[in-house]
């Protein structure tokens, strides 16, 4: 497969990896542990970003479909009622302005006009916005009443108001959840607030206790002693805040992972609740994550974080 066989969302991926990769390699001929840190967290940011750009561009793409569908089939429904062809219908609608829908409406009557079939245009234009699930299964009905004849306008009619009465009840549901999402993003900070509080009261705390094995009384020993799994993990973030090896970069550390991990997923979950899609919450998660690594790292260079 070369290249140009590629779509946009195949070729976005592809660039990503290799700018991620390059990234990753930089880092690495680099023998700097902070460096290599660095180019990782922008090498998987290189990724991530460019990836859900592209498909939150697609989800948005289809959302403008979908506002705009009924019109079209309700126009459909006119025109043949007045006694034109199916043809002819979607050469008058072409002249008509459907937003995002313009082009695809163009892109099938040039079709039509270059000779080929109406059903095998519908097929095509099926086939572009299979990303809509209440755009495919309309433009199913579509064809079943083109191919049954009958009172195909009335069918038509029934189409659109379908589809006005979903979008109605879509927007409905968005507005009623919408107090949710923000819901979601008090816990969020709330939480966050809550972890750098913790660090900064348990960390000092637990480093005037005496270091060692516990014996009588209270004693502190760094848990990355023992090698823990997630030692590694919290190393790197430690070179990325620029905190030194010890008690105070685990509990940093691992606050800050806890609260990456949660906005990761209060995204996901925002997103599911206000626009019932996972990779809409793809926003509210980047946003989150985005405001953590900007709170850490604001108060790890103002020397603020406990070491």
């Amino acid at each position: 497969m070369q290249l140009h066989d590629l779509d946009k969302r195949q070729k976005v991926t592809l660039i990503s990896v290799a700018a991620s990769v390059l990234l990753i390699l930089i880092g690495l001929v680099s023998q700097d542990p902070a460096i290599f840190v660095n180019m990782l967290i922008m090498g998987a940011f290189a990724f991530v970003l460019p990836v859900f750009l592209s498909r939150y561009s697609h989800y948005l793409w289809i959302k403008g479909l979908e506002e705009q569908f009924p019109d079209f089939v309700r126009s459909l429904a006119d025109s043949i009622r007045s006694g034109v062809s199916f043809k002819e219908a979607v050469a008058l609608a072409a002249k008509s302005d459907y937003g995002k829908l313009t082009q695809e409406i163009k892109a099938m009557h040039n079709r039509m006009q270059w000779g080929i079939d109406f059903r095998r245009a519908v097929e095509i234009l099926r086939h572009n916005v299979r990303g809509s699930k209440l755009i495919t299964e309309a433009i199913d009905i579509m064809m079943e009443a083109y191919r049954s004849g009958g009172n195909v306008a009335a069918t038509l009619d029934a189409v659109a108001r379908d589809m006005n009465m979903l979008r109605d009840l879509d927007a409905e549901r968005r507005s009623m959840t919408r107090q949710h999402v923000l819901i979601m993003y008090g816990v969020f900070i709330l939480f966050l607030g809550i972890a750098i509080m913790t660090v900064f009261f348990m960390v000092p705390m637990i480093k005037s206790q005496p270091q060692g094995p516990a014996g009588i009384g209270l004693s502190f020993a760094n848990p990355c002693q023992i090698q823990a799994f997630p030692c590694p993990i919290f190393s790197a973030i430690g070179l990325f805040l620029g905190i030194p090896e010890g008690i105070a970069l685990y509990y940093t550390a691992l606050f800050f992972s806890v609260v990456m991990i949660l906005g990761i997923f209060i995204g996901l979950i925002a997103g599911q609740l206000g626009e019932n899609s996972v990779i809409a919450g793809g926003k509210h998660s980047i946003t989150m994550v985005a405001i953590t690594i900007a709170i850490f790292m604001l108060l790890s260079r103002s020397g603020l974080l406990p070491a």
